[in-house]
Protein backbone atom coordinates (compact mmCIF):
# COMPACT_ATOMS: atom_id res chain seq x y z
CA UNK A 1 0.00 0.00 0.00
CA UNK A 2 1.84 3.14 -1.25
CA UNK A 3 1.62 6.16 1.11
CA UNK A 4 -1.26 8.15 -0.80
CA UNK A 5 -3.72 4.84 -0.36
CA UNK A 6 -2.92 5.02 3.35
CA UNK A 7 -3.87 8.69 3.78
CA UNK A 8 -6.78 8.33 1.80
CA UNK A 9 -7.84 5.47 3.94
CA UNK A 10 -7.23 8.05 7.12
CA UNK A 11 -9.05 10.65 5.07
CA UNK A 12 -12.06 8.45 4.19
CA UNK A 13 -12.76 7.39 7.70
CA UNK A 14 -12.34 10.64 8.87
CA UNK A 15 -8.91 9.76 11.12
CA UNK A 16 -6.20 12.29 12.12
CA UNK A 17 -3.17 11.32 10.15
CA UNK A 18 -0.14 12.20 13.02
CA UNK A 19 3.38 12.19 12.84
CA UNK A 20 3.64 8.56 14.90
CA UNK A 21 1.57 7.52 12.55
CA UNK A 22 2.86 8.32 9.26
CA UNK A 23 6.22 6.88 11.32
CA UNK A 24 5.06 3.52 12.13
CA UNK A 25 3.34 3.14 8.84
CA UNK A 26 6.96 4.23 6.92
CA UNK A 27 8.73 1.59 8.96
CA UNK A 28 6.25 -1.25 8.53
CA UNK A 29 6.56 -0.09 4.43
CA UNK A 30 10.15 -0.50 4.37
CA UNK A 31 10.56 -3.78 6.17
CA UNK A 32 10.10 -6.70 4.18
CA UNK A 33 9.42 -8.83 6.78
CA UNK A 34 6.49 -8.34 9.96
CA UNK A 35 7.64 -6.58 12.60
CA UNK A 36 6.45 -6.66 16.61
CA UNK A 37 5.36 -3.45 18.38
CA UNK A 38 8.55 -3.45 20.01
CA UNK A 39 10.62 -4.05 16.86
CA UNK A 40 8.66 -1.02 15.64
CA UNK A 41 9.55 1.04 18.62
CA UNK A 42 13.50 0.05 18.52
CA UNK A 43 14.05 1.13 15.14
CA UNK A 44 12.05 4.20 15.54
CA UNK A 45 13.67 5.18 18.50
CA UNK A 46 17.40 4.40 16.54
CA UNK A 47 15.93 7.06 14.34
CA UNK A 48 15.55 9.94 17.23
CA UNK A 49 12.12 9.44 16.19
CA UNK A 50 9.83 10.44 19.15
CA UNK A 51 7.20 8.05 20.15
CA UNK A 52 5.98 5.67 22.86
CA UNK A 53 5.54 1.96 22.91
CA UNK A 54 1.68 2.46 24.10
CA UNK A 55 1.32 4.91 20.98
CA UNK A 56 2.54 2.01 18.39
CA UNK A 57 -0.13 -0.22 20.28
CA UNK A 58 -2.94 1.98 19.54
CA UNK A 59 -1.85 2.97 16.29
CA UNK A 60 -1.65 -1.11 15.41
CA UNK A 61 -4.96 -1.53 16.48
CA UNK A 62 -6.32 1.31 14.55
CA UNK A 63 -4.35 0.54 11.58
CA UNK A 64 -5.84 -3.12 11.93
CA UNK A 65 -9.46 -2.04 11.99
CA UNK A 66 -8.71 0.12 9.14
CA UNK A 67 -7.59 -2.69 7.14
CA UNK A 68 -4.21 -1.18 6.47
CA UNK A 69 -1.84 -4.24 8.41
CA UNK A 70 -2.35 -7.74 8.91
CA UNK A 71 -1.49 -9.21 12.53
CA UNK A 72 0.01 -12.26 12.63
CA UNK A 73 -0.23 -14.29 15.91
CA UNK A 74 2.06 -16.97 16.48
CA UNK A 75 1.45 -18.19 20.05
CA UNK A 76 2.76 -15.39 22.28
CA UNK A 77 4.46 -13.49 19.42
CA UNK A 78 2.35 -10.93 17.66
CA UNK A 79 3.23 -9.09 14.40
CA UNK A 80 2.35 -6.85 11.84
CA UNK A 81 2.66 -6.36 7.87
CA UNK A 82 1.44 -3.76 5.97
CA UNK A 83 -1.33 -4.84 3.52
CA UNK A 84 -0.50 -4.14 0.18
CA UNK A 85 -4.32 -4.58 -0.83
CA UNK A 86 -6.36 -1.66 -0.58
CA UNK A 87 -9.65 -3.94 -1.03
CA UNK A 88 -10.97 -7.18 0.60
CA UNK A 89 -8.39 -9.97 0.75
CA UNK A 90 -7.46 -12.96 2.88
CA UNK A 91 -4.15 -14.03 3.91
CA UNK A 92 -1.76 -17.17 3.93
CA UNK A 93 0.64 -16.83 6.67
CA UNK A 94 3.83 -20.12 6.58
CA UNK A 95 3.69 -21.05 10.37
CA UNK A 96 7.60 -21.88 10.52
CA UNK A 97 8.84 -18.47 8.99
CA UNK A 98 6.12 -16.09 9.39
CA UNK A 99 6.02 -15.47 5.49
CA UNK A 100 2.50 -13.75 4.56
CA UNK A 101 1.37 -14.31 0.87
CA UNK A 102 -1.65 -11.76 -0.03
CA UNK A 103 -4.58 -13.72 -1.47
CA UNK A 104 -5.88 -11.99 -4.33
CA UNK A 105 -9.93 -13.85 -4.33
CA UNK A 106 -12.63 -13.70 -2.18
CA UNK A 107 -14.97 -16.54 -2.46
CA UNK A 108 -17.16 -16.84 0.57
CA UNK A 109 -20.21 -15.62 -0.78
CA UNK A 110 -22.13 -19.50 -0.57
CA UNK A 111 -20.47 -19.68 3.05
CA UNK A 112 -22.36 -16.36 3.71
CA UNK A 113 -25.36 -17.83 2.92
CA UNK A 114 -25.20 -20.55 4.73
CA UNK A 115 -24.19 -18.65 7.80
CA UNK A 116 -27.37 -16.76 6.90
CA UNK A 117 -29.83 -19.88 6.50
CA UNK A 118 -28.42 -21.44 9.90
CA UNK A 119 -28.10 -18.52 12.40
CA UNK A 120 -30.72 -15.80 11.27
CA UNK A 121 -27.98 -13.38 11.30
CA UNK A 122 -26.80 -10.88 8.55
CA UNK A 123 -23.25 -10.97 7.68
CA UNK A 124 -21.68 -8.01 7.44
CA UNK A 125 -18.26 -8.59 7.51
CA UNK A 126 -15.67 -11.68 7.68
CA UNK A 127 -11.69 -12.42 8.92
CA UNK A 128 -10.33 -15.63 7.28
CA UNK A 129 -6.59 -16.48 7.33
CA UNK A 130 -5.26 -20.11 5.85
CA UNK A 131 -1.81 -21.24 7.91
CA UNK A 132 0.50 -23.35 6.36
CA UNK A 133 4.10 -24.58 5.02
CA UNK A 134 5.86 -22.29 2.74
CA UNK A 135 7.62 -23.85 -0.02
CA UNK A 136 10.82 -23.47 1.53
CA UNK A 137 9.65 -24.58 4.90
CA UNK A 138 7.78 -27.71 3.40
CA UNK A 139 11.27 -28.93 1.79
CA UNK A 140 13.09 -28.70 5.07
CA UNK A 141 11.18 -30.57 6.87
CA UNK A 142 10.94 -33.80 4.55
Amino acid sequence: MNKEVFKSVFQNNRVRMSHPRLFIYQELAASNNPLSPQELYRNLIKQKKKIGLTSIYRSLDLFESLGVVFKIVNGSNVKYKICEMDDHHHHIVCKKCGEVVELHFCHISDWSEKVKESTGYEVTDHHLNFYGFCKNCKSLQT
